[in-house]
C-alpha cells in the first residue's frame, strides 16, 4: 500500500486576463523558469496563490471536507503573490501583515486589468471566546503594484454582520459576494413586525448564504438572490449576466446545480444540470461548482461530489448553448443534438469517485487559471 504525505494545500491564481469573461489556463510558466532567462518574445504571468496546511483530526487523519458547509475555518492560510510564474521567482505574504500566520484565505479572484485581487479571509481565533463570538469572513482586496491591502466594507460592525465569501467583480466596478447577511430578507421581516434572523439551510448545518453586492468602497449592499440553503461562487457571463451555484434542497432534492440571473436579482432561471447528477466516475453524483465561461461561450466547471474526496474534483466544459443537461438539448435543438453536453478538459485520468484518481483533483478555479491540490485519492 503507497501513502502519501501531505503538509500543505495550494491553490493557484493566474493574474492575467486575456479577454472580459474569457479564461486562459495557467498550468505552466510562460517564460522565466527555474534556471531559465526570461523569453524576450512571450509574456510572463505573475501568479497569486493561497498556501495553509491541510486539516486534520485529532489522529493525524486529513479530514474530508463538506461541499455543503461553507463557513470553514482552517487556521496558517494566507496569500502569497509572485510577479512571474516561475518556481524561481521572488515571492511575498500578501495576507500575513494582517493574519499573522494564523487566520485563512479563500476564494481569491482577478480584476479585469489584472492590477487587484479580490479575495475572503479570517482573522485569527480569539482565546475564550465561543463559535458565534469570533471573527467572520471578510472581503479583502489587493493592489498589486502599489503592495496595499484593505478590507471592502471598513466599518467593524457592519464588517462583522455576517459571514461573507466568493467575491466577484462587476463590469461596472461593484463586487457580488455570497453572505449569510440576508438584509433584505431581514428587512421584510421588519417591516412584517417580527424578529430580525438568517435563516439556515434546510438541513440546519450553516446560516444561508445568498448573492449580495456592494460599492466598491463596500457601501450600498443589497441581496440579490433567495435561496433556503446556500448560493454560490458567482462569476460574470459575456452577456453580463451572472451564473452561480445554486443548492436546492427541499423534500427530496438535494443536488447543487448552475443558475444565471441578472446582477440585480431579476431573470433568475435554471441554466445547466438539475438532472445531470449522476455523471460522475463509474455513474457517481457530482454537483456542479465554481463555473467560469471560456472563450468559445462554454462553461468550465468543477465537477465533484459533496465529501469523500478531499474536496477535489475534475474540471469539465459545458455546452450550455445548446443543452440544459448532459444529454438534454435546448428547445431549439431537440430531435437534432442528443449529447453529451459533458467534456473533459485534461487528458489525464481524474475521478471523481471516492477511489484513486490517478490523474490528481482538482480544487480551485479563477477566471484566468487553475491548480490542482496535488491530492490523488
Amino acid at each position: 500500500m503507497i501513502r502519501f504525505s501531505i503538509c500543505k494545500h495550494i491553490s493557484c491564481y493566474g493574474v492575467k486576463m486575456c479577454m472580459l469573461g474569457g479564461l486562459s489556463v495557467l498550468l505552466q510558466a510562460c517564460g522565466g523558469g527555474e534556471g531559465q532567462d526570461p523569453d524576450p518574445l512571450v509574456e510572463d504571468y505573475g501568479i497569486a496563490f493561497v498556501r495553509h496546511p491541510l486539516a486534520i483530526d485529532a489522529n493525524n487523519q486529513l479530514l474530508q471536507p463538506e461541499l455543503r458547509e461553507l463557513i470553514t475555518f482552517n487556521p496558517g492560510g494566507d496569500l502569497f503573490y509572485r510577479d512571474l510564474a516561475s518556481p524561481s521567482a521572488p515571492q511575498r505574504n500578501v495576507s500575513g501583515r494582517f493574519t499573522g500566520g494564523e487566520g485563512d484565505v479563500r476564494d481569491v479572484e482577478v480584476s479585469y486589468d489584472g492590477k487587484l485581487l479580490l479575495f475572503a479571509m479570517r482573522a485569527p481565533e480569539i482565546p475564550g471566546l465561543g463559535p458565534a463570538e469570533q471573527p467572520t469572513w471578510n472581503i479583502w482586496e489587493y493592489d498589486i503594484e502599489a503592495d496595499t491591502l484593505r478590507r471592502i466594507i471598513t466599518s467593524d460592525i457592519t464588517a462583522e454582520a455576517g459571514q461573507d465569501l466568493a467575491p466577484h467583480y462587476l463590469p461596472d466596478g461593484r463586487i457580488i459576494f455570497s453572505s449569510s447577511r440576508q438584509r433584505l430578507s431581514r428587512a421584510i421581516l421588519l417591516d412584517e413586525g417580527k424578529p430580525q434572523f438568517s435563516g439556515v439551510d434546510e438541513d440546519r448545518r450553516e446560516h444561508a448564504m445568498v448573492l449580495h453586492v456592494m460599492n466598491p468602497d463596500g457601501s450600498d449592499i443589497r441581496q440579490v438572490s433567495f435561496n433556503q440553503s446556500h448560493d454560490m461562487d458567482p462569476t460574470v457571463l459575456s452577456s453580463g449576466e451572472v451564473v452561480f451555484s445554486r443548492w436546492d434542497n427541499m423534500g427530496s432534492r438535494d443536488a447543487i446545480s448552475l443558475y444565471r440571473m441578472n446582477p440585480d436579482g431579476t431573470g433568475l432561471s435554471l441554466l445547466y444540470g438539475a438532472h445531470s447528477h449522476d455523471t460522475g466516475s463509474n455513474g457517481s453524483t457530482v454537483q456542479f461548482m465554481q463555473p467560469r465561461e471560456l472563450p468559445d461561450g462554454r462553461l468550465l466547471s468543477l465537477v465533484l461530489p459533496y465529501t469523500g474526496t478531499y474536496g477535489g474534483g475534475e474540471l469539465i466544459s459545458l455546452d450550455i448553448n445548446n443543452y440544459i443537461d448532459n444529454t438534454q438539448a435546448t428547445a431549439d435543438n431537440l430531435g437534432v443534438l442528443s449529447g453529451p453536453a459533458q467534456a473533459a478538459l485534461l487528458i489525464n485520468d481524474v475521478r471523481t469517485d471516492t477511489g484513486i484518481s490517478p490523474g490528481g483533483r482538482f480544487r480551485s478555479v479563477t477566471r484566468s487559471g487553475f491548480c490542482s491540490p496535488g491530492l490523488t485519492g
